[in-house]
């Protein structure tokens, strides 16, 4: 799903139902307003008065909205529809209606943009009050349809490009919906300033995106909609694209935090459903997304599973992972097994009483060590000796053995995977982690052929500010883009004390490292007093202008500079944000530029608009006269006269109206708009202040 603003909430008691946040007023009855003229354009015939009406009753509300905001995008769930952060609410039959018309277009988002025409919301309600299953098919796999809509956005399932084999030879049953529940929820997890998510297809960064979610019950009741309808999907339909749908999703649920897991299975209506999502779970997910969702489900439910079998659990996830293969498949087979059993009949409450965990717990804590055997040679597999000293919270000779042999052999990863799964408040885990957590190892391990980010991410995590140079290195080498954002967010992770490393390796690095570095800089907010952008400004390459622009604009201090620069810009793309900009907050100085781009006739349409909507959003009496002369001319006996309907002129009108009504200069401008043969300049004239 695209971009989707977040709402807040307060925070929620630790145990109970949360709190639903409210969808705003101004939002619902668009939606509800959305529901009712998609409604009668399948009622009444083409032609009819009330088509009209309620056409241009939605384009009012529409436009309102757009007023506070440059787009509008709603996320579509099965039954639910995803605004402004909030999810509608699935008993109200008008919005849950709307999202399943949606839902069968195969819709993942609509969006909607500043300057929305009436003839693009004509079409697209005719569109979607005809049955997806007639005619041309759902108006999401139609991109003929929508070609030459310039403000509406319709994102499809895009299947192929998500969930396919890299080789498969052709599409199997049941691909698009299972691709199109995968894009609904990484768009969903990945939405952040308007701008589409780079990379959607890598479960890490969906997991984390999900984890820093506020705590919101409507965007977890979704979130967990959307994996139950996946792994039903997996369930339902094996095919050539299931074990790439599966390790994804097993990914993804494996590397949430414990505690979203368990929130998102909080949201679920009841426990009957929570049972229903990880049965199914257990059914199609890897083995360690299982134990994951198992323990997740249990905290959620308020059942508790004790700690020794836990430990099975986990104990039968590691050798279904390694080993021969027929030992792999039955420890696989038991662990599932085993996981349907216990949540068939999970009615118990807790079977594991603290007194009892205390004796089992000081029965293995205790147990009597065996003698030092000096220099011998290990009799079982190191990884077996490591985890042994991790569950019983032991040290020794054989402990320090095991880890020194797992380093000669180059399997850091194991021994850090380890040391990540140890209980909380382990000491033996923590004289480890000091032991184990250099600079230099995370060096070694970012410097491999084929990084492995999970380990890089662990290492980094123990190291803090120690991680910074590794990291660094690390973003300046690599050219895969996944792991290029996955190591910026570490770095950003870290905090304000990476800036200056950043500025220091900034002057003689390649352009796209330093395009790289200035978006570090911006996820930092904040840079040394010494430090500007400018210079990289004026760069010949566009894309490394874009990010210093951006960067320039964050601060109030540079944003005047860099808006009057942009307007100059050889770059569209730069000129517009920093056009954007400006309608957000436009610095004194930077005014009568902006006027004179909104006046000067050669410029692009679209472009002109955003100078437009920037005098708009000034609110100053100065900008009045050049709004005026955009949208007419006064003549001094026959009144005003429109220009010719722009895109630029219907701006300007609707910039007066909104903010100049009652004003002398403009009253008679308005007047003239609002008797105008043409409905857009109209409902231009009319226009409100929201």
């Amino acid at each position: 799903m695209t971009s989707l603003e977040q709402g807040t909430t307060s925070p929620p008691p630790s145990r109970g139902p949360r709190s639903v946040a409210a969808l705003p007023r101004e939002l619902a009855d668009f939606l509800v307003e959305f529901s009712i003229v998609l409604h009668k354009r399948a009622m009444y015939p083409p032609g009819h008065p009330h088509l009209q009406d309620s056409v241009e009753r939605f384009v009012a509300r529409l436009e309102s909205l757009l007023d506070a905001r440059d787009a509008l995008a709603i996320g579509v769930a099965r039954h639910q529809l995803i605004v402004a952060g909030v999810a509608t609410d699935p008993r109200n039959a008008l919005l849950s209606d709307l999202a399943r018309r949606l839902h069968r277009h195969r819709i993942a988002t609509a969006r909607f943009e500043r300057a929305v025409t009436l003839r693009e919301i004509d079409e697209l309600l005719d569109a979607l009050a005809r049955d997806p299953q007639d005619g041309g098919g759902p108006l999401g796999l139609r991109a003929d349809l929508g070609a030459s809509w310039g403000h509406v956005r319709i994102q499809p399932p895009e299947l192929t490009r998500l969930l396919l084999q890299a080789e498969a030879d052709g599409p199997a049953d049941g691909e698009t919906a299972g691709g199109a529940l995968w894009l609904g929820l990484a768009h969903l997890a990945l939405a952040g300033d308007g701008e589409a998510p780079e990379d959607v297809e890598d479960p890490l960064l969906v997991a984390r995106a999900i984890d820093s979610q506020p705590n919101d019950a409507a965007y977890d009741r979704v979130v967990l909609d959307y994996l139950g309808q996946i792994a039903e999907e997996m369930s339902g339909r094996p095919g050539a694209w299931e074990p790439r749908a599966r390790e994804r999703v097993s990914r993804l649920v494996a590397s949430l935090k414990p505690e979203t897991l368990r929130r998102v299975l909080a949201a679920g209506a009841d426990h009957a459903e929570r049972r229903r999502f990880a049965l199914t779970a257990a059914e199609v997910l890897a083995v360690d997304a299982v134990v994951e969702v198992v323990e997740a489900a249990a905290s959620a439910s308020g059942h508790a599973i004790s700690h020794q079998l836990l430990r099975l659990l986990h104990k039968f996830a590691q050798h279904a992972g390694q080993g021969a293969a027929p030992a792999r498949a039955e420890a696989e087979s038991m662990l599932r097994r085993n996981v349907a059993r216990l949540i068939t009949d999970w009615e118990l409450e807790d079977p594991n009483p603290e007194s009892y965990t205390a004796v089992l717990d000081g029965m293995v804590r205790n147990a009597p060590s065996a003698p030092d055997t000096g220099d011998e040679p290990l009799d079982c597999e190191p990884e077996t000796v490591l985890q042994i000293a991790l569950e019983t919270d032991c040290l020794g000779p054989r402990v320090s053995a095991a880890v020194a042999r797992l380093l000669r052999e180059d399997r850091l990863g194991s021994i850090v995977g380890a040391l990540h799964g140890a209980p909380e408040r382990s000491s033996a885990a923590a004289a480890l982690w000091r032991e184990i957590a250099t600079p230099a190892r995370l060096q070694a391990a970012a410097s491999a052929p084929e990084p492995d980010f999970t380990l890089i991410e662990r290492l980094a995590a123990q190291l803090g500010s120690a991680a910074t140079e590794p990291l660094l290195d690390l973003l300046e080498r690599t050219a895969d883009r996944s792991l290029r954002a996955r190591t910026l967010h570490l770095l950003a992770a870290i905090g304000p004390a990476v800036a200056p490393a950043a500025v220091g390796r900034l002057r003689n690095a390649p352009w796209y490292v330093q395009r790289n570095l200035l978006m570090l800089l911006r996820l930092l907010r904040t840079w040394p007093p010494d430090f500007s952008a400018a210079v990289y400004a004026r760069h010949e390459e566009p894309r490394l202008r874009r990010e210093a622009y951006k960067l320039m604009l964050e601060f109030p201090a540079q944003r005047g500079s860099a808006i009057i620069r942009g307007l100059h810009d050889a770059d569209p793309a730069i000129v517009a944000l920093v056009l954007r900009s400006a309608h957000d907050a436009c610095p004194a100085e930077a005014l009568p530029p902006v006027e004179r781009f909104a006046a000067d006739r050669r410029h692009p349409p679209e472009l002109r608009v955003l100078a437009v909507r920037a005098l708009e959003g000034a609110g100053t009496r100065a900008a009045l006269p050049t709004l005026l002369g955009l949208a007419g001319a006064r003549r001094h006996l026959l009144g005003w006269r429109l220009e010719t309907k722009s895109p630029v002129v219907l701006a300007a009108v609707a910039a007066l109206a909104r903010y100049w009504r009652g004003h002398p200069d403009a009253d008679g401008l308005l007047a003239a708009a609002g008797q105008h043969d043409d409905p857009e300049i109209r409902l231009a004239a009319a226009v409100r202040f929201a």
